[in-house]
């Protein structure tokens, strides 16, 4: 069966979350990137593929505050100075996490269909699994559940609350492939994630019997050297067209 992560593989939500960390980041209600500085957004967007858990993006936002305004061109963070900037954190991750939840409710809460409107499905990829409804959708995610059901219902996915394994509550996605593998024991599970850190993660955590095949979405919020550590790693890295052609050789249920 396919594991859907949901951020940077089904739904492009780049803009939602520049706009969610900062205005968690700055304590300000922003609805529109209009509302931004053009270099501030490049550079948050530029290095979004660093963050894993997505309070993190809360100290990026931090210090593209800082730094946006240089003339040197964009800066991309390399791995180390990235693992420097989060580590200099004070507060927990459950909370930064937490943060981050709270400000997009009162996002959704204040103007929902702008909220949705910086959402754009992954296509053609969207469109198959709404064409495939015997096929099962599970989708592990440090997304809340809440926004997540949300969008699928916005761009038409019909979903059970049941099959979305989602951040709340500081869950981590180790966490809940425990949970993915116990429900569906005997499976062959088959994650597709576009960020290597989350795939390192599994594969340290859980995978030593080699039970989740672990894959890099090639089309997501990857780095610039993601794909060839991915195929180090001997993860496979899968563009859209190579998703659909598993998709339809899928067991139903």
């Amino acid at each position: 069966m396919l594991i859907f992560d949901f951020d940077g593989v089904l739904i492009n939500s780049l803009d939602e979350v520049t706009l969610t960390a900062y205005n968690t980041a700055t304590g300000k209600q922003v609805t529109s990137l209009a509302d931004l500085p053009n270099a501030l957004v490049g550079l948050f967007q530029h290095n979004r593929f660093h963050v894993q858990p997505i309070g993190d993006a809360i100290l990026l936002m931090s210090w593209c505050l800082n730094n946006y305004r240089k003339k040197s061109g964009p800066i991309l963070l390399n791995p180390q100075e990235y693992k420097g900037l989060i580590s200099g954190a004070t507060a927990s991750i459950t909370d930064r996490t937490l943060r981050i939840y709270k400000t997009r409710r009162q996002f959704i809460s204040r103007d929902p269909e702008c909220w949705l409107a910086l959402h754009r499905p992954y296509q053609p990829l969207w469109g198959q699994l709404i064409g495939r409804p015997k096929y099962a959708v599970v989708i592990l995610t440090n997304k809340n559940r809440d926004a997540t059901l949300r969008l699928c219902e916005h761009f038409g996915l019909g979903i059970d609350a049941a099959d979305v394994y989602s951040g709340d509550h500081g869950t981590s996605k180790v966490e809940n492939m425990q949970q993915i593998q116990k429900r569906f024991a005997g499976e062959v599970l088959n994650f597709i994630d576009d960020s290597i850190k989350n795939l390192r993660e599994l594969e340290n955590s859980l995978n030593a019997e080699k039970r989740i095949n672990l894959l890099l979405a090639s089309w997501g919020y990857i780095g610039p050297q993601d794909e060839r550590i991915a195929k180090q790693y001997g993860y496979p890295v899968l563009n859209q067209k190579d998703l659909i052609a598993m998709l339809h050789t899928d067991r139903p249920i």
